[in-house]
């Protein structure tokens, strides 16, 4: 579910080959970082009204674990 898109966030901080960006996102001026990524988990509609993403992760402790995770497979 979290793939290489949310990988890139935390890794190189640029786009994922062949992923189809939604137009907001595209406009974004997001700088990812651990707190933007936990924003953006916790409320992708609200961080970045008209993004695609669908999915959200409300507790602030899973959000956590989740980032902890995604660094340790960016090796940040």
């Amino acid at each position: 579910m979290w793939g290489r898109r949310t990988r890139a966030c935390l890794a190189a901080r640029q786009a994922a080959p062949n992923y189809v960006y939604s137009a907001a996102l595209k406009a974004s001026s997001v700088a990812w970082d651990e707190k933007s990524l936990s924003r953006w988990l916790a409320d992708p509609e609200k961080f970045i009204p008209g993004q695609k993403m669908g999915v959200s992760v409300e507790d602030a402790n899973e959000r956590q674990d989740l980032i902890a995770y995604l660094k340790t497979l960016s090796g940040q």
